[in-house]
């Protein structure tokens, strides 16, 4: 599938906008909006369809641009983070604002969901990716 027919193809309901490209270090997925129940099914399908279409599955999903992030919107992150693991990659969040930093801390889910401040940072890391690894191997 092309990334620019996925990237319009998806218009979730609510006020959040999606966009999807393919960078050099992984796929990465925009957020802009609220990340809510109505926004989230889409947002999980468009990292999906990323984590297939990039040679690696990894997805950076970049959530500088969200104002809301409610608990469905955490739980379709991490079902996106546990199948990239399943498949030998990972998924991380970059430039995340202060709040989403201290909700993720509060739920326990900083370690699964790690944040970087760009995306570059994200695929850089590659001590987390031998990490990530090892997480695979003991579940």
């Amino acid at each position: 599938m092309a990334v620019a027919t996925l990237a319009t193809r998806i218009q979730p309901p609510g006020s959040l906008r999606i966009s999807a490209d393919l960078a050099p270090g992984g796929a990465v997925v925009t957020l802009a909006g609220e990340l809510d129940v109505a926004t989230a099914p889409a947002v999980e399908a468009t990292c999906l369809d990323m984590l297939d279409a990039y040679p690696s599955p990894q997805v950076v999903v970049d959530v500088a641009g969200l104002f809301f992030c409610d608990c469905a919107g955490l739980n379709a992150l991490l079902h996106v983070h546990r199948a990239a693991l399943a498949r030998g990659g990972w998924v991380r969040l970059c430039r995340a604002s202060p709040g989403l930093r201290k909700v993720l801390a509060i739920t326990g889910l900083v370690s699964a969901l790690r944040c970087y401040s760009t995306v570059a940072d994200a695929c850089a890391d590659v001590a987390r990716s031998a990490s990530d690894q090892r997480e695979r191997e003991r579940s």
